[in-house]
């Protein structure tokens, strides 16, 4: 894909979205065309009218202002990404609500190291969950997994800081525009992710802020970055159990941290992942003694996902790159 396709396709995304209010399921059916097509507003236009008869066309001024708002985005140097766009995650793309667009901020060859692994869990976290998030966090990424999670406060901060200690580039999905990091008590954190050649990813651009559904459709951005996720704390009715049931959706690998022994706990909140265990047939992490099983099963989700997407990249990847 040439640059000025590239330019045209995040361009063409943008004024949909702001004009028709594209869902996935349409973006799905024009943005390849889009992608193949489109140069300039006038063979945007046609290409409309002909994948998209009953929609309103668009008009110039809906260009003019997703132009605007692509300028934006380059002078903060965040990454317009379209699905379509060559360097939109094949393993995001399979998913049935992936995203229209993402944002990116840093460094977007993190994106062709995919499928990662999520680590998740509580903002409430314990003392020994904090210490397990890290520990696991940092085995994967010293083996060169990506980890992919929230930058939110408890486990998924730990589970960035073991990532960087880890050494591969870790990803934050965030549920707002990339102007700065949130929560603002972890903004050094997210800035350490960036200096360390990580990655920002977010479907929401500049000037939106966070909502509590924000952070529930985040959940299946990190499940299409990743070959599976690691639950390390949870209550029953949380967030993250949001994360485990979309896991189990697209049939991704789910772990759950529990305790090694019903005496034994830790201190650990594990009401929610042991529900996973019990109900969802999450694989239980009880111990450093489960991490090669976990790493056994990750590698064999990221063949198969590979594969999976290697037998169907002509369907998302530019016309230049199809072999």
């Amino acid at each position: 894909m040439t640059e000025v396709s590239n330019t045209a396709l995040a361009r063409s995304a943008l004024t949909l979205l702001g004009a028709t209010k594209l869902s996935s399921a349409v973006a799905r059916t024009i943005l390849p065309a889009i992608r193949d097509n489109v140069r300039d507003f006038d063979d945007f236009v046609a290409v409309v009218r002909t994948q998209l008869p009953n929609f309103p066309v668009p008009t110039r001024a809906d260009w003019s202002r997703a132009t605007s708002q692509l300028q934006k985005h380059v002078d903060e140097h965040i990454s317009v990404i379209p699905f379509g766009d060559a360097r939109y995650p094949p393993y995001l793309a399979t998913l049935a609500d992936a995203p229209t667009l993402l944002f990116a901020k840093g460094d977007v060859s993190c994106l062709s190291r995919l499928p990662g692994v999520a680590i998740v869990g509580t903002r409430e976290a314990s003392e020994a969950g904090i210490k397990i998030a890290e520990r696991i966090a940092e085995r994967l990424s010293s083996r060169g997994w990506s980890v992919v999670s929230g930058l939110a406060l408890g486990i998924d901060a730990a589970a960035h800081r073991g990532a960087l200690v880890g050494g591969a580039p870790t990803i934050a999905v965030l549920a707002h525009g990339l102007e700065k990091a949130n929560p603002p008590r972890n903004a050094e954190l997210g800035q350490r992710i960036l200096d360390a050649g990580g990655l920002w990813v977010s479907e929401h651009p500049l000037g939106r802020h966070p909502k509590p559904q924000y952070f529930v459709d985040r959940n299946r951005i990190q499940i299409g970055l990743s070959a599976g996720s690691i639950i390390v704390e949870g209550q029953e009715r949380s967030g993250t159990i949001t994360q485990a049931q979309f896991c189990v959706r697209e049939g991704r690998p789910l772990f759950a941290v529990i305790p090694q022994t019903p005496d034994n706990r830790l201190g650990l909140i594990d009401a929610g992942p042991t529900m996973l265990v019990r109900k969802f047939g999450a694989v239980p992490v009880r111990s450093a003694a489960d991490y090669v099983k976990v790493e056994e099963i990750l590698a064999l989700s990221r063949s198969k996902l590979q594969g999976h997407t290697s037998s169907n990249i002509a369907h998302t990847m530019p016309l230049a790159n199809k072999v």
